[in-house]
């Protein structure tokens, strides 16, 4: 701090305690409205922000308007933490210049400031911007099944936490991942709006096509009527199409559409019960039968 500063200092101490009157009759008016006009200016800066922000939210992105509300309150939150700061900081800079306090020394102290921390936090408003996307799109949720391709190398579990900076993922072996948002390339989701089955059952090449096929779409029409399964299935499970042939046999194609998340559950049940049907029905299936997942 320079000797100017230091004086100027002293000066207005002096003033203040020798005679109030007179320095809250130079200063305090003035004052009392940079304060009351930086408040103001927040509140109107926040007001817009907030709703542009609620007109920029599709309306398509989420469950409900509580799910919404909740993902436009949370920017808000951070938003209007950013813009009380920043009118903080230049009200006390206009404050401190009303005092006769010369604020160049100070400023050009905060612009060196400035500058050394802004190349280190390049990182941290990169993490920040994204994060903000991630939760003003919606792409994700707290309890979604996905998978993150980083920078580095595809991360996938189930979302724990989302903030500004980070989205912190458990993994199927219960692996705890701090992911920064900047990091994240593609976001793939596998819990949003509804999920697909599409599997492929392989069975023995001379059996009758008619008869599985009819195994299959029994067994999907009692799951979609089952008090347990029922509710998870969007569209009935049915054999959809024959794949072809393959190594260990002929290639069957299984689809159908399930709630978020519940597409595991069914798929297990549904080769839970065409196991014990297959086997009524003395359909050969290979020693080691392929059954994967489909990608297309």
């Amino acid at each position: 701090m320079s000797l100017l500063t230091l004086l100027a200092v002293e000066e207005n101490v002096i003033v203040l305690t020798e005679s109030p009157r007179a320095w809250v009759e130079a200063h305090g008016l003035n004052i009392l409205f940079i304060i009351a006009g930086s408040w103001l200016i927040a509140r109107v800066a926040i007001a817009i922000v907030h709703g542009v922000l609620i007109n920029a939210m599709k309306d398509h992105y989420y469950k409900s308007d509580t799910d919404r509300k909740k993902r436009a309150d949370t920017l808000h939150g951070v938003i209007s933490a950013v813009i009380k700061l920043v009118m903080f900081l230049v009200a006390t800079v206009m404050i401190v210049d009303e005092m006769g306090i010369n604020t160049a020394p100070l400023l050009a102290s905060a612009g060196v400031l400035g500058v050394a921390l802004g190349i280190g936090a390049q990182s941290f408003i990169k993490d920040f911007v994204s994060g903000i996307l991630i939760i003003s799109e919606n792409q994700f949720r707290v309890g979604d099944v996905v998978e993150l391709d980083t920078v580095s190398t595809p991360i996938s579990g189930t979302v724990e936490s989302i903030t500004v900076r980070t989205t912190i993922l458990r993994d199927i072996n219960g692996t705890r991942h701090h992911v920064p948002n900047g990091n994240i390339l593609v976001a793939s989701n596998s819990t949003f709006g509804y999920s697909n089955i599409n599997e492929l059952l392989v069975v023995d090449q001379d059996t009758n096509l008619e008869k599985v096929t009819e195994i299959i779409d029994k067994v999907g029409a009692e799951m979609s009527a089952d008090s347990k399964f029922g509710p998870y299935i969007k569209e009935q499970l049915t054999m959809a199409r024959v794949g072809g042939y393959n190594e260990r046999g002929l290639a069957l194609s299984i689809r159908g559409k399930t709630a978020p998340g519940k597409q595991w559950d069914v798929t297990s049940e549904l080769y839970s019960r065409l196991q014990s049907e297959l086997k009524k029905a003395k359909i050969k299936v290979p020693v080691s039968p392929l059954v994967t997942n489909q990608k297309s």
